[in-house]
């Protein structure tokens, strides 16, 4: 689940006319660890496919070309946690704390996370073999993540996730041999769902503040700021904007309110402009 919090602790984080540039997944690791009064639920697989969305609509010339069949990979890369009734059925209850606060999708645990990872990219691999390859090397670099930055983590947890890695060296080496793609391709659009997933969890989470990405999809790094004036993220340099007259891509997300009001929970759209 992916938490977008509301009023109390998370407006302490506006942004101001004077942000400088943070790592974008520092904010939004901030967004997920805020506790707040209410906030707006996004399932994993709706976050994803927002992050497919957004790279569909790459036309920049500098940045990588996007295939119909990447962006549909990219857009199942967390399918797999449909798997869990809380990510699936807007009715479910979502998993919480002992304090209440709903736990978020950095806050899950190992035998979880690593069943929907497989799931997903057996769900990206069967759209395309190039699909299934980014999708798999993308988990495999967070479950690396996780070994060397989570104290938390007990000796099965890591032997679960290592187990994961090898199995996972083995299925890219099969997709590799029926893929005719190249290494450098191959890199690039593990940097586009990289980049789109960390684009996507920011504006779910409902980061406004100045970021920098830290995929080297061009020259110099993606950097992102909200103009509150216009309603509209502008990012620098933009994928979105190709030779033509500027252009602004419309996108939308699918939510639902936690705690519920009145008992009932409410279902809404969360719009964002880009350009």
């Amino acid at each position: 689940m992916v938490l977008r919090p509301l009023a109390a602790e998370a407006e302490k984080a506006a942004p101001t006319a004077h942000d400088r540039p943070r790592p974008v997944w520092a904010l939004v690791a901030e967004r997920q660890k805020c506790r707040a009064e209410r906030y707006w639920l996004i399932s994993q697989p709706d976050h994803a496919n927002l992050s497919g969305e957004l790279a569909a609509n790459f036309v920049s010339q500098s940045f990588p070309r996007i295939s119909p069949a990447m962006a549909r990979a990219i857009a199942t890369h967390d399918a797999g946690w449909a798997i869990f009734p809380q990510e699936s059925t807007p009715s479910a209850s979502p998993q919480l704390a002992a304090d209440g606060k709903p736990l978020a999708f950095v806050e899950c645990r190992a035998p979880e996370f690593v069943r929907a990872w497989t799931t997903s990219i057996s769900r990206a691999e069967e759209i395309c073999a190039a699909g299934g390859i980014i999708v798999s090397r993308h988990f495999c670099a967070l479950g690396g993540f996780r070994l060397r930055n989570s104290d938390s983590l007990s000796e099965d947890d890591r032997q679960l996730i290592a187990n994961f890695t090898r199995s996972e060296g083995e299925r890219q080496q099969r997709l590799l041999a029926t893929c005719s793609c190249s290494a450098a391709e191959l890199d690039g659009w593990l940097e586009v769902l990289q980049f789109c997933d960390l684009l996507s969890l920011y504006l779910c989470s409902g980061a406004q503040q100045a970021a920098e990405f830290p995929q080297k999809l061009t020259e110099r790094p993606v950097r992102i700021h909200y103009d509150c004036a216009q309603s509209l993220y502008r990012l620098n340099p933009s994928p979105f904007q190709g030779d033509s007259a500027p252009r602004a891509v419309s996108l939308a997300v699918t939510a639902r309110s936690y705690p519920p009001a009145g008992g009932k929970t409410e279902v809404a759209t969360l719009s964002f402009k880009l350009a």
